[in-house]
């Protein structure tokens, strides 16, 4: 858990307790400090070997009682040594003050010696726990267990420049066949045709919230469901809750949903919001025996709905209800030592050349077929040499604790993020934790001890959880991850597990019953969407000592609940210890300066979406304030701001009428500004003290943007990673241009947004800096084409030209230009009639989206473009959309033939497919003679080719898993006897692996390499043997177009 980081912080904070004046004072209280920093010591060192038995073993080396037991005795010491630091701290103030010495003198004595009681009974209860675990661990050496320090450290790799290989790779990610099926279910069924329910049914791990999250966010689906609802955990809530849930997603709007409304009139509403529409609704992980929500939503004759459900087990449904049951399996070793080596990240040619191939059939094993555990196994090896010795112990390992690859994948990391990892399970299940907001909690939690640039140590956190697939992450259009969570099987492990040992705590249910023992604990953490169990529930004595508070309830409006828990913290000192006051999403939560200011330690206050109206004047003035967040309220003006001098991350709510002067110059600390309005050059002039700046969104009048002042002042922020400026014009402003000079000493800027005019005089290289990987530009209204320049630009990967980004009417791609992008968007470009795409420009284009480009015209430039695999067009003529689908008809079915290997004899034969080929035989002892296929067109029907060749008995049997495997090139040698020459030996290469050699291989060798292409046929010649054989070939990834009049979001 969080025992080795709290022991480092407490150690710490004893330590600067021992520098005071109180330990100077007081001999017996600087023993006893002194002591408790020995001890700490101890405790560490137990932690740590603790930590190497179980990396070693595969096995817990501690049970949960235990886990627990140490946790509440470091969590006791840390609160005493809080309050005497708070107590000492407010008699120094007093110091100042008319109070008499003795007074203040005994004060001091009392909370002295109330520390050091707590202290011995802290070092009686570690000796106790230290000197029962050193029996077992004595024990368990007689038995013969050996354990060696294998613990894991933080890769030292660049992990940066990997985890934006995730997203590139994204695209290609596995795809089961089952995916397929549905993708096509949906896509060809007619509407009156589309079953009430889908349900997919599986044991755990198989991936069915992954099958059904990629179909409900599918273009198809959002499509065809205008309204669409997603419920996690759908066996947990009462069927009020759950249609509540329906009505906010369906229109955010309705925030609030009055608590005496009935089931009925929640029904309803529905069908008012529907409006005649049909509804997609998601019922994830539902329960054999707890399926009230899923009868009532069948009953209902208010809507038109259509139900996915995820379960474990088969749900009997009425005999009239029209369902659709899709069964996952687990893999076959094909398919799972494929999947295996995506994961790895190791092409399967290197591993067959190494001895690593030895280790294949363990592997296979100890995965079992279980999608999840291949992914979880494979991102941990992944983190390993590529050395034999090295995966070998990870097997044994893994073989020990019975191919628990879910623990050992926990046990494996470095000590210091498996903190980070269990409070990723403080938040609702499959809830999508903004990455930003997950960073700033993380380092606010004092899980990062990194104390030059916690967030960069942080964030190295969270991308060594990526490169080992133990957190599902959803990106940005940059490449940047934009939120994550834990999957569905490690949380429902990990997230008990860490509640139950005093970790943290959470009340998500109304229906939450409590054991004696709970009612009992103090509480650490408390994460909640019920705000009615904290006031009616937890006494004074759990929560007093509370550090974090985090609020999910986005249902009902929060009015004076949070802040009547807050006065609860502190109404017996008078002050709390809360560090974290989370309540993003919560509905204009009830704050007030009385309570505030009382919380003197937070670090962390997040407002985010909640759309409060004020902040209390006190809160700039917190000591401790490194986080605020008013992104998405009403709060447009923060006084005093200047006061938070430990502030680094602001995130505001911009107010273009704001008049009030924000002085900025002392919040020297400060990496994050998003979302500051600056009505003159006086306020742009503060920015350049702000040096440490990494992100930055400003927005200023287009007079003042035009000034030489923002050159000057962008130019000193050379730290800067994001950068976004918005122009705000008037209808004066046509001669005002953004003046942002030269970013060409902004070495680290990755992502830039300019929205504003630009003149085609400033528009130059030099303009951009170096390591660009991504660039949106909006309004800036070029005259000239800006395609010739921008694709200069050797690291862009992602291209957005928005609403008036030119006015030119012609965009022209040259060839060898635009080296690596990878994403294109058109949108709202009104004066763009003509694109050309030269050959040979944009290698490496796979996903392109045109909108609302009403006068293009000629879209040619798409052949061109050879690797595209994904084209969006919205909102385009029907004669634009009747030219893409030609040119798009003729690339994607272009078939091609090439020459035939052999001889002249026998008779002529082809067998070309219209969907893939899935089984090939083939006879074979001195030449190839016999060779016949099976295959499956589209709509996965059944086809079957003639007999080519005439000795079938004994034939070899090649089964191939299409769609996610296909033939890419074939291989063999022919006889030397010219002109009657034979087909001697055969090699069929897929995209995942080769077959054969079948027959001998002595005579002239061939082979059919063809480049992204999939071989859909083959012909030749054959008689009594197969005398000659060429292939069929088309394009391996045709270009997936959509055709939309509407963007619909969910």
């Amino acid at each position: 858990m969080d025992a080795k980081v709290s022991v480092s912080l407490l150690i710490e904070k004893l330590q600067d307790l021992l520098l005071g004046q109180a330990a100077t004072s007081n001999l017996m209280f600087k023993i006893q400090v002194q002591k408790t920093i020995n001890n700490l010591h101890s405790l560490k060192i137990f932690l740590k070997d603790a930590e190497d038995r179980e990396a070693s073993s595969g096995f817990w080396s501690m049970n949960d009682q235990t886990v627990a037991r140490i946790l509440k005795a470091i969590y006791s010491a840390d609160d005493a040594t809080e309050l005497i630091r708070k107590e000492l701290q407010q008699i120094r103030q007093r110091e100042n003050q008319t109070s008499h010495p003795f007074m203040r003198s005994l004060m001091s004595l009392c909370s002295q010696r109330h520390f050091i009681l707590e202290m011995k009974k802290f070092k009686k209860e570690v000796r106790r726990l230290v000197k029962q675990k050193e029996k077992a661990v004595i024990s368990d050496c007689e038995d013969g267990v050996e354990y060696h320090n294998n613990a894991t450290r933080l890769s030292s790799s660049d992990n940066a420049s990997r985890i934006f290989d995730f997203f590139l790779d994204e695209t290609d990610e596995f795809v089961g066949p089952n995916k397929l099926k549905m993708n096509e279910f949906f896509i060809n069924l007619k509407l009156d045709q589309f079953p009430k329910v889908i349900a997919v049914v599986g044991e755990e791990g198989l991936g069915k919230t992954t099958l059904a999250t990629t179909l409900y966010n599918s273009v198809d689906v959002k499509q065809n469901f205008t309204n669409r609802a997603w419920i996690q955990d759908a066996s947990w809530f009462d069927t009020r809750h759950v249609l509540v849930d329906i009505i906010r997603q369906i229109n955010r709007a309705e925030l609030a949903v009055e608590a005496t409304i009935s089931e009925y009139q929640l029904m309803q509403k529905i069908g008012e919001l529907l409006n005649g529409g049909r509804c997609l609704i998601v019922l994830e992980d539902v329960h054999v025996e707890r399926t009230q929500i899923l009868e009532t939503l069948l009953d209902s004759s208010e809507f038109d709905a259509r139900i996915i459900i995820t379960t474990r087990r088969v749900i009997i449904l009425p005999s009239q209800v029209a369902h659709f049951t899709l069964r996952l399996d687990r893999l076959n070793k094909k398919k799972s030592w494929k999947l295996f080596l995506k994961k790895v990240r190791v092409a399967e040619k290197d591993l067959n050349d190494s001895k690593l191939i030895s280790l294949k059939e363990n592997i296979l094993n100890i995965c079992d077929g279980l999608p999840l555990s291949i992914i979880l196994f494979g991102g941990l090896l992944s983190t390993k040499k590529r050395d034999y010795d090295d995966w070998y112990r990870v097997i044994v390992r893994a073989s020990n604790n019975e191919g628990n690859i879910l623990v050992l994948s926990y046990q494996d990391l470095p000590s210091e993020i498996k903190p980070c990892f269990l409070y990723m399970g403080i938040f609702p299940r499959k809830f999508e934790i903004p990455v930003r907001r997950l960073i700033h909690l993380w380092v606010a939690e004092g899980f990062v001890t990194e104390k030059t640039n916690p967030e960069m140590m942080a964030e190295k956190y969270f991308e060594e959880l990526v490169i080992r697939n133990m957190i599902q992450v959803r990106w940005k259009s940059n490449g940047s991850p934009k939120t994550c969570c834990l999957s569905g099987a490690l949380y429902d492990f990990f997230s008990p597990k860490a509640e139950a040992v005093g970790f943290f705590n959470r009340q998500f249910h109304s229906s939450t019953t409590f054991t004696k023992e709970s009612q009992l604990l103090a509480v650490r953490r408390l994460a909640i969407t019920y705000s009615d169990i904290i006031n009616n529930f937890f006494s004074l004595d759990q929560v007093q000592n509370l550090r974090s508070y985090l609020a999910f309830n986005t249902q009902i409006p929060d009015n004076s609940d949070a802040g009547m828990f807050l006065k609860k913290i502190i109404s017996n000192r008078g002050f709390g210890l809360l560090y974290v006051l989370d309540l993003e999403g919560v509905y204009k939560p009830m704050l007030t300066d009385d309570v505030m200011r009382k919380l003197v330690h937070l670090k962390y206050i997040g407002l985010r979406s909640t759309f409060i109206d004020s902040l209390p004047d006190c809160v700039p003035s917190l000591p401790c304030l490194e986080t605020l967040d008013l992104k998405h309220t009403n709060i447009s003006n923060v006084i005093h701001i200047d006061r938070a001098e430990k502030l680094q991350h602001l995130y505001l709510f911009v107010d273009y009428s704001d008049k009030v002067l924000l002085d900025l110059t002392s919040l020297t600390n400060l990496h994050t500004l998003w979302g500051i309005y600056f009505a003159s050059e006086t306020e742009l002039s503060a920015l350049q003290k702000l040096t440490t700046l990494t992100k930055l969104k400003l927005s200023c009048p287009a007079n003042v943007f035009a000034t030489n002042q923002t050159a000057e002042c962008i130019s000193h922020l050379t730290n800067l990673q994001s950068l976004k400026l918005i122009s705000v014009e008037s209808a004066a402003d046509d001669d005002h241009y953004i003046n942002i000079g030269t970013l060409e000493n902004h070495q680290k800027l990755k992502d830039l947004n300019l929205q504003g005019r630009l003149s085609n005089e400033m528009f130059v290289i030099g303009l951009f800096p170096p390591y660009l990987r991504k660039l949106t530009l909006s309004e800036t209204r070029l005259s000239e084409d800006p395609m010739p320049l921008l694709g200069k630009l050797p690291h862009l990967y992602i291209l957005c030209l928005f609403s008036n980004s030119s006015t030119s009417s012609k965009f022209t791609c040259l060839s060898g230009e635009f080296p690596k992008l990878r994403l294109l968007k058109l949108l709202c470009i009104q004066d763009l009639q003509e694109w050309i795409v030269e050959e040979g420009a944009m290698p490496c284009l796979k996903e392109l989206e045109i909108r609302y480009c009403k006068k293009l015209k000629d879209p040619q430039g798409l052949v061109n473009l050879k690797f595209l695999k994904k084209l969006l067009v919205t909102d385009m003529t029907m004669s634009f959309r009747q030219a893409v689908e030609e040119i798009l008809r003729g690339r994607n079915d272009d078939q091609s033939s090439s020459k035939q290997w052999g001889g002249k004899k026998g008779g002529e034969w082809s067998y070309i497919t219209n969907g893939g080929i899935v089984d090939i035989m083939i006879n074979h002892k001195s030449y190839i003679d016999f060779l016949s296929f099976t295959s499956v067109n589209e709509n996965y029907e059944i086809e079957y080719s003639e007999k080519f060749g005439e000795n079938d008995e004994n034939a070899s049997r090649i089964t191939i898993d299409w769609p996610e495997e296909y033939l890419t090139s074939i291989s063999g040698s022919v006889t030397n006897y010219h002109p009657n020459c034979f087909v001697e030996s055969l090699m069929f290469h897929t995209n995942w692996c080769t077959y054969g050699p079948f027959g001998s291989n002595n005579g002239t060798h061939f082979k059919f390499p063809v480049e992204d292409q999939v071989i859909v046929g083959f012909h030749g010649r054959c008689g009594s043997y197969l005398d000659a054989i060429g292939v069929v070939y088309q394009k391996a990834h045709p270009i997936q177009v959509q055709f939309m009049t509407t963007v619909y979001q969910g």
